[in-house]
């Protein structure tokens, strides 16, 4: 283990407070998902939210817009690189790869309307291809032109995603088209599939609700929840809205409790609950065949992007927007592929677009803030979480967001106060909140506050006796005040079985059995170290301390001049020029 920029990285649980990676990922079907209200005055419309975003520069050739359009797409900046391709294209309509890429980019910044025309021209070109006909078959849904949505999805192959998403599409495009028997029939390919039976159930049950068809759907619903750990949060909003629309709201409070077991703050689920508990309108889940369509491309949509495929995830979402204008969850899911991939001002805009009322709203807010932190705009993030903090005095988590601010920002005393707020509103510490412990722990000891600290890092291990971080962290704390080293030996060694490969907790033994005296036994750990992390400053240091110890005077110099090369912490430097000029005491001896 090493210095305090690592141990802040590993800091981040986020299972507890609902990060935005999980909304996006998550708010499918097939996992759990977060309670997810905007910054500021922002616009409810996603398209709006991006517009007038593109390219300000204006290259001279059309060879110079490739170019710069290249280069745009490699810094994943798809707003403005889909401007230079369509400049480019404007100069070359015949260049049938230059009006493919284009298309692609095009949807990928969810501009649909000018993708359209894109579409019918590649059609013209290449009848089979693929991403052309998706968007037609997309537009005409949304223009409620069945039949001809079903044309275009006939060239479609069936593998990959596509086993999946093209029954799905094609189903709610037969249900539509008033084909309800053969849209049954069509959707229990999906059930084929291994691991996605549970879309069959859940979509299937969706199309036999909306047609009336309330027993059979009910009986859908039963298949679905018979495999919770498949029940996600969208399952579980879509079978608790049935429950309380066909009157039965104990059930759907019964539903709406056990699924906040596992997830008690998400949001979206505590205020469905609390509407069945009083008796309140739920809204259809889903009202159109269009809006199934959407569904279904969200579903796959979430599903690609776990598989890390970030742009196919784009394309899928962005065409469940262009059916559901208000999508929050789409909506979502995009600004977080966005954020991820550093385009933290597309992001933020993104997030801000979740309209006030979905329940989306509250985490899309908190993953703004985050973004604009993450942006160097840290002063304005803090103002919103301590904003939100005030807005709903019962949660805690941007109270935890503006806790991991201030340690990001290492200000310590700053980042206790945040997260004491935080634990002041938790009415019972439970096995959820190690990492909130952990972290405040991290912030407590930086800011000389160890008694504290230490039983932070002890409460945690009592949830998680085989954290390797928690171990790691209190194990190197204590050896650093030479306190404990046996159980810190245990403790480190254990975390060492359970990352073997971690340079840092690699360290965290070596110096363990330095501490102790064991030098010759220390040094195998420490050259692993460098070996896993060789630009850490400190486990170079250490490794020079440790050559020293044994000897190797001359590869102990080279270690320290490596230490220094690194930029180590600045209350290091001095520490270490003078090991370089003196060299270490003698076992034994005080230095």
């Amino acid at each position: 283990m090493t210095g305090f920029k690592y141990l802040t990285a590993l800091a981040q649980p986020r299972g507890w407070i609902g990060g935005i990676a999980g909304v996006a990922a998550t708010a499918s079907l097939g996992m759990a998902s977060l309670g997810l209200v905007t910054l500021g005055a922002a616009t409810h419309n996603p398209a709006a939210a991006e517009k007038g975003r593109g390219s300000s520069f204006r290259p001279a050739t059309p060879s110079g817009a490739y170019l710069a359009a290249r280069h745009a797409e490699r810094r994943f900046a798809l707003s403005e690189a889909a401007t230079l391709y369509a400049r480019a294209l404007a100069d070359d309509p015949d260049n049938a790869g230059l009006l493919s890429r284009t298309l692609f980019l095009m949807v990928s910044v969810g501009r649909i309307d000018a993708a359209l025309p894109l579409a019918r021209r590649m059609i013209a070109k290449q009848p089979q291809a693929r991403l052309a006909n998706l968007v037609l078959a997309v537009d005409a849904a949304k223009r409620k032109k069945y039949a001809e949505a079903m044309r275009h999805l006939q060239p479609q192959p069936k593998r990959g995603a596509n086993q999946v998403l093209i029954p799905l599409m094609q189903a709610w495009l037969e249900y539509g088209a008033g084909n309800r028997d053969k849209a049954l029939r069509t959707v229990r390919e999906v059930e084929k599939v291994a691991g996605f039976a549970n879309y069959y159930y859940l979509h299937s049950g969706l199309m036999l609700e909306l047609a009336g068809r309330t027993k059979a759907a009910d009986a859908r619903y039963k298949q679905a929840l018979a495999d919770e750990a498949r029940a996600g949060l969208r399952m579980i909003e879509a079978i608790g809205v049935f429950y309380e629309r066909t009157g039965r709201q104990t059930e759907a409070v019964a539903l709406y409790r056990k699924f906040l077991k596992r997830t008690p703050d998400a949001l979206g689920l505590q205020l469905a609950l609390a509407r069945a508990r009083r008796g309140g309108k739920a809204a259809p889940f889903v009202v159109t065949p269009g809006e199934g369509v959407a569904e279904a491309l969200f579903d796959v949509a979430s599903v690609v992007r776990r598989g890390r495929r970030r742009r196919q995830s784009l394309i899928y979402a962005r065409l469940a927007l262009h059916l559901k204008a208000d999508f929050g969850p789409a909506i979502v899911l995009i600004a977080a592929v966005l954020d991820e991939r550093g385009q933290r001002e597309a992001a933020v805009r993104l997030y801000q677009s979740v309209p006030r009322r979905s329940p989306l709203s509250w985490s899309a807010r908190l993953a703004a803030a985050q973004a604009l932190n993450r942006s160097d705009r840290s002063a304005e993030a803090a103002r919103i979480l301590e904003a939100m903090a005030g807005e709903k005095p019962k949660r805690f988590d941007a109270l935890v967001a503006l806790g991991d601010l201030y340690r990001g920002k290492e200000r310590f005393a700053l980042s206790v106060k945040a997260y004491d707020r935080a634990f002041a509103r938790i009415p019972k510490v439970e096995r959820r909140h190690w990492g909130l412990l952990y972290a405040r722990g991290i912030a407590l000891e930086r800011s000389k506050h160890w008694a504290r600290a230490e039983k932070d890092f002890l409460k945690a291990l009592e949830f998680v006796p085989d954290q390797p971080f928690v171990l790691n962290y209190l194990g190197y704390s204590w050896v650093e005040q030479g306190k404990n080293l046996d159980r810190a030996r245990q403790m480190i060694e254990k975390a060492v079985s359970l990352r073997r490969n971690d340079g840092y907790i690699t360290d965290s033994l070596g110096w363990v059995l330095y501490r102790m005296a064991k030098y010759k036994d220390a040094v195998p750990h420490l050259e692993r170290a460098v070996a896993l992390r060789p630009q850490d400053p400190t486990i170079n240091d250490h490794l020079g301390d440790a050559y020293w110890m044994v000897g190797r005077h001359r590869e102990a110099e080279f270690q320290w001049r490596r230490a220094l090369s690194l930029k180590p912490e600045k209350d290091q430097i001095k520490v270490i020029e003078a090991k370089i000029k003196d060299g270490l005491k003698k076992p034994g001896k005080k230095p």
